[in-house]
C-alpha cells in the first residue's frame, strides 16, 4: 500500500512539474531608452485541469497584469510585465510567480540593457485596452524621407536584421513608407538608396514602438576632372596604332587590346581541375581550414548592433566553407567556455543556430578566452591547412595575467596564426588588435557596417588558405 501511495505522489509531481510552460525564456527587452518597454510573456497550461495565478513577487520596479488570471487545459494566457531599471547597464531578472498547481512560486527570468533610465510616469497598459495576442506579432510600418527636403524616399531598401539573418526586407512605396507584420524584438535597421549615405541603427520595437522615421543623407557627387591637353601638344601616337589607323581607323581599340591580352601571363585554364560543388571556394585553390571563433560576448557587444554584425560575419563565411572545414566557437566574458565544440561546417544549420543564439553580457576577460582558444585550435589542427584564430571585439580587451603577445607568437610558430576582428570599435583600441594580429601573424578586420560584415571576413579567410 505504501509504494503504491509513493507511486501515486511521483507520478503527479511529474504531471503537476510539467504542466506550466514558459515559452522562448529568457523573454529579452533589448536596450531600453527613455520610453518604458513592456514585454507580453506567454504561459501555457499544458495539463488538463485549469491552474490559477495567484499572484508575482515583484516590487515597485515592475508592473503586471494578465490576460487572464486562469489558464485553461492546453491553453495560453500573457502576462504583460513593464519594468523600470533604476540604474544603467545589463539587468538580469528573476519573477517569481505562484500557481495553484505548486507548493513552490516558478520563476520567469528578464534580461536586457538600460541605455537610459526611462519615465516611472507612464502605466503598464492593462490587457483590456488591447488584444495580448497580437502584442508579439503586429504591423509596423518604416518611413525614409531625405535629411534636408523631408520628401519621401521611393524605392529604399530597409533590411531588419535579427541575430544576424534578414528578418524582413522592407521596399518603401512613393510615400516613402512600407508596412509589414513583425515580430517584436531589437533589430539592426539597415537601409539603403542608391545616391545616398546608408544608414543603419539598432531599434527595439514592439506594439506599443511600431514606427520608425528614417532620415537619408544625399551622397556627395565625386567631381571628375578631365585631363585636356595643353594647347599646341600633340600626344605621341604608338608606332604600331598609327600604322593600324593607315589601314582600319575603327579597330585601333581591338588592337590595343590584343596586345595587353598577349602581354598578360598565360593561365593553363585546362590544368585547373573542376570543382561543381564549391564554385565560389575550391578545394582545389583552397587550403581546408580549422577556424575556432573567439568572441566577445561582454556587454558592450550589445550597443549599437555590434553583435548583429559580427553574426551576420559568421553567418555569410560559414555559408562559404566546405565540408573540409571545421569550425569551433569560443567566448569570453566574465567567464570563458567553449559555445560549440570542433564541428564540420557541412553541418551549416547547426552552426548558424549556435551562432544565432550568442548573448552579450558580463565583463570582459580576453586572456583565458586566447589561451582556451589556442588549445581548441590545437586539438583539431589540420597539418597542410589554414589554422586560424578570429578573435572579434568592439575594443580593448583583459588580459589579465596572460601575456596574449608572448602567446600569439608562440603559437604562430606552432602554426596556428590568430586575427583579429573590431566591430565597431573606437580608434584608440585599434593600437592592441593590430599589434596582437601582428604577433600572430594574422591580419586586423574592420567591421563598421552590414556591407563590411559580408564581405571583410570572407575575404579573410580566401587570402588565409590560398594555396
Amino acid at each position: 500500500m505504501k509504494n503504491i501511495f509513493f507511486l501515486f505522489l511521483v507520478l503527479f509531481s511529474i504531471k503537476a512539474f510539467g504542466q506550466i510552460v514558459f515559452l522562448h525564456q529568457p523573454y529579452d527587452y533589448g536596450v531600453i531608452s527613455k520610453a518604458n518597454q513592456y514585454v507580453d510573456i506567454p504561459i501555457k497550461n499544458t495539463g488538463d485541469k485549469k491552474v490559477f495565478i495567484f499572484r508575482a513577487d515583484v516590487d515597485r520596479r515592475f508592473k503586471v497584469h494578465y490576460s487572464n488570471n486562469t489558464i485553461l487545459p492546453d491553453s495560453t494566457i500573457y502576462m504583460r510585465v513593464l519594468f523600470t531599471p533604476t540604474k544603467k547597464g545589463y539587468f538580469k531578472e528573476q519573477i517569481p510567480i505562484h500557481f495553484s498547481c505548486y507548493d513552490e512560486p516558478k520563476s520567469i527570468q528578464i534580461t536586457g540593457v538600460a541605455e537610459e533610465l526611462p519615465s516611472t510616469a507612464i502605466a503598464c497598459p492593462d490587457f483590456r485596452q488591447e488584444a495580448p495576442l497580437e502584442a508579439t506579432h503586429f504591423k509596423f510600418t518604416v518611413r525614409v524621407v531625405d535629411k534636408q527636403t523631408q520628401k519621401p524616399i521611393e524605392s529604399a531598401s530597409v533590411r531588419m536584421i535579427k541575430n544576424g539573418l534578414v528578418a524582413q526586407h522592407l521596399i518603401t512605396n512613393r510615400n516613402g513608407t512600407s508596412s509589414e507584420k513583425v515580430d517584436l524584438g531589437l533589430y539592426y535597421f539597415v537601409t539603403q538608396k542608391e545616391g545616398y549615405e546608408s544608414v543603419e541603427f539598432p531599434k527595439y520595437i514592439n506594439k506599443k514602438n511600431n514606427f520608425v522615421l528614417i532620415e537619408m543623407q544625399k551622397r556627395e557627387e565625386e567631381t571628375i576632372v578631365e585631363q585636356i591637353p595643353e594647347v599646341g601638344k600633340v600626344e605621341e601616337i604608338p608606332k604600331i596604332e598609327k600604322e593600324q589607323k593607315k589601314e582600319n581607323p575603327d579597330t585601333v581599340e581591338v588592337v590595343e587590346e590584343v596586345l595587353l591580352a598577349e602581354e598578360r601571363p598565360q593561365v593553363d585554364i585546362v590544368s585547373v581541375p573542376k570543382d561543381e560543388k564549391y564554385p565560389d571556394f575550391p578545394l582545389s585553390k583552397y587550403k581546408p581550414n580549422n577556424i575556432v571563433f573567439l568572441i566577445d560576448i561582454s556587454t558592450s557587444m550589445r550597443f549599437t548592433g555590434k553583435l548583429d554584425l559580427l553574426k551576420a560575419s559568421m553567418i555569410e563565411m560559414t555559408k562559404l566553407l566546405r565540408d573540409v572545414d571545421n569550425i569551433t566557437i569560443v567566448t569570453y566574458a566574465s567567464k570563458t567556455q567553449v559555445a560549440m565544440e570542433t564541428m564540420s561546417a557541412d553541418n551549416k544549420d547547426s552552426i548558424i543556430a549556435k551562432i544565432e543564439s550568442l548573448q552579450a553580457r558580463g565583463m570582459t576577460a580576453g586572456g583565458k578566452g586566447l589561451k582556451l582558444a589556442y588549445s581548441k585550435a590545437c586539438e583539431s589542427f589540420i597539418s597542410g591547412g589554414n589554422n586560424e584564430i578570429i578573435m572579434a571585439t568592439d575594443g580593448d580587451f583583459n588580459s589579465g595575467s596572460e601575456n596574449v603577445y608572448k602567446l600569439a607568437k608562440k603559437y604562430k610558430e606552432k602554426g596556428v596564426k590568430v586575427s583579429v576582428i573590431g566591430i565597431k570599435n573606437r580608434r584608440e583600441h585599434e593600437r592592441n588588435m593590430r599589434k596582437l594580429a601582428t604577433y600572430g601573424g594574422g591580419d586586423y578586420i574592420k567591421i563598421d557596417n552590414f556591407d563590411d560584415a559580408l564581405q571583410k571576413l570572407v575575404e579573410e579567410i580566401k587570402k588565409s588558405s590560398l594555396m
